[in-house]
């Protein structure tokens, strides 16, 4: 992976794209998902990189739901690769499935 300087002003976007880049690489992640994740970053910078309450209540329902009952949590290469210990505790907390 390349280093990039903490003190960058994107550091951690540019960390996160160096980890998808490298699940590209080893197969765990499409082309199209670097292309989505780019996608999401511009929507996040035009709407002020701020939850919306939208958002936040959709975040509240699917908490709500993964409480409820045993459930699976499906994941894609780009979750797996910049989140993969995040998931892992999730599921144990909610006695849920990873697939």
């Amino acid at each position: 992976m390349v280093r990039i300087p903490e003190s960058h002003p994107r550091y951690a976007s540019l960390v996160q794209r160096e980890k998808l880049v490298h699940g590209y690489k080893i197969g765990a992640t499409a082309l199209q998902g670097l292309i989505a994740h780019g996608r999401g970053e511009a929507f996040d910078y035009l709407i002020g990189e701020r939850t919306t309450e939208n958002a936040r209540k959709a975040i509240r329902a699917a908490a709500a739901l993964l409480l409820l009952g045993k459930s699976t949590i499906s994941i894609n290469g780009n979750t797996a690769m910049l989140c993969p210990k995040e998931i892992v505790e999730l599921a144990e907390i909610t006695d849920s499935k990873i697939e």
